[in-house]
């Protein structure tokens, strides 16, 4: 299994923007049946922070999906509208889990 995550940093006075278009997004994710999460970071150095992050079987399901989200014109305006929104660049990390969490 593997889990993408992607951090990002709302300028300070655009964290609720950010959280609403966040909040949107994932919903949509999770309701087209994509198994992903939202967190946000509420103490540390790092904040404000969001991450978004998503897991799939194999990697070549998650190779499809960001291919599907590099044609998705709804994709594009939802990363150049967040994009005027954060103050530093988007982290992204993919990681191999290799003892998942108890469900």
């Amino acid at each position: 299994m593997y889990m993408q995550r992607v951090s990002l940093y709302p300028q300070p006075e655009k964290v609720a923007e950010v959280r609403a278009l966040l909040v949107e997004r994932v919903k949509a994710r999770q309701s087209s049946g994509i198994r992903v999460a939202l967190s946000e970071l509420i103490a540390g150095s790092g904040t404000p922070q969001f991450t978004v992050s998503s897991l799939f079987e194999d990697l070549a399901t998650f190779e499809a999906l960001r291919k599907r989200d590099q044609s998705d014109a709804d994709f594009q305006q939802f990363v150049a509208k967040i994009s005027s929104l954060i103050r530093k660049p988007t982290a992204f990390d993919l990681l191999e889990v290799l003892v998942p969490m108890p469900g």
